[in-house]
C-alpha cells in the first residue's frame, strides 16, 4: 500500500511539473526572443519583364553584399508570432549585356573636354550597382514545430549610400532619339548613383530552420515594389527593382 501511495504521490507531482513546464513555455513564448541576424544579399537590381532593347546577357556577378541586423519576435499564443527587424542591407551586382535602341544617358571624353549625349545606344553595355541601405521589416511569424518557422511581412528601406554606373563600347547612339543623329561610341561611362530614389518598399518572406539552441539557418527574399529610380528619370525608360535574396544565419541572443 505504501508502495503504492508513493506511486501515486509521484504521478501528481510529474503532472503538477508538467502542468508548470507548460505554463513556463507559453509564458516565454510570449515574452518572445531577441536575435542577431547576419547573412549575404544575392539579387539583382532588375526589370519585372525583360525589355526588347536588351538582346543578350553575356555575364552576371553578385558584388560583396553583406547584410546584418538586429530582431524582435513577440509570440502570440499557439504558434503565431509579429517580428520586426532593423538592418544595414548592402545590394549590389554586375551584369554585361548587349542593347539595341537602349535609352540612356553617356558620357565621352575628348582629352579634358567631356561630351554628354541623351539618346538610344545600340552595342555592349556593362552595369555595376552597390546600394545600402537601412532596412525595416515587419512581417507575421508562424512556427510549425520547434525547428521551423516562416515570416512573411513587407519591408521599408532607406538609402545612405549608392553607386550605380558602368559604361558602353562597340557601339553608337543617336543622339536626341531614334532618328537623332548617329555618334560612334568606342567606350563612355555614366554614373547614376546619385539618381536612385532615397526609398524603397517591398514584400519580405523567409524560412528558418534552428539547427542548436543558438543558431538558426535561414533564406530570406525581399522584393522592392518601388522602382530604384524616380519616374522623371531620363537615363532608361524602364524600371528596376530590387529582387535579393538573403542566405544567413540567426542568433538567439
Amino acid at each position: 500500500m505504501k508502495r503504492i501511495g508513493l506511486f501515486y504521490l509521484l504521478m501528481i507531482f510529474a503532472v503538477i511539473a508538467h502542468g508548470q513546464l507548460q505554463r513556463d513555455s507559453i509564458q516565454h513564448m510570449r515574452k518572445g526572443e531577441s536575435n542577431i541576424l547576419g547573412g549575404l544579399n544575392i539579387g539583382a537590381a532588375a526589370p519585372t519583364s525583360f525589355p526588347n532593347t536588351i538582346r543578350k546577357i553575356n555575364g552576371y556577378w553578385p558584388r560583396v553584399s553583406p547584410s546584418l541586423g538586429f530582431e524582435y519576435i513577440y509570440y502570440l499564443p499557439e504558434k503565431w508570432g509579429i517580428g520586426a527587424a532593423f538592418k544595414l542591407d548592402f545590394k549590389g551586382m554586375g551584369t554585361r549585356s548587349e542593347v539595341i535602341y537602349f535609352h540612356t544617358i553617356i558620357a565621352v571624353k575628348d582629352g579634358d573636354q567631356t561630351n554628354e549625349f541623351t539618346g538610344t545606344f545600340s552595342g555592349k553595355n556593362e552595369t555595376r550597382v552597390s546600394n545600402a541601405y537601412i532596412s525595416v521589416p515587419i512581417y507575421a511569424v508562424y512556427r510549425f514545430n520547434n525547428q521551423w518557422r516562416a515570416k512573411l511581412g513587407f519591408y521599408m528601406a532607406w538609402l545612405f549610400s549608392s553607386d550605380f554606373e558602368g559604361n558602353v563600347s562597340d557601339g553608337y547612339i543617336r543622339n536626341g532619339g531614334p532618328t537623332g543623329e548617329k555618334v560612334n561610341i568606342d567606350f563612355a561611362t555614366f554614373d547614376f548613383g546619385e539618381d536612385v530614389n532615397s526609398f524603397d518598399i517591398g514584400l519580405y518572406g523567409a524560412g528558418e530552420y534552428r539547427i542548436s539552441h543558438k543558431l538558426s539557418l535561414s533564406a530570406q527574399l525581399s522584393w522592392g515594389l518601388r522602382p530604384i529610380f524616380p519616374s522623371t528619370f531620363k537615363g532608361m525608360d524602364f524600371p528596376l527593382y530590387n529582387i535579393f535574396a538573403t542566405l544567413g544565419v540567426t542568433y538567439h541572443l
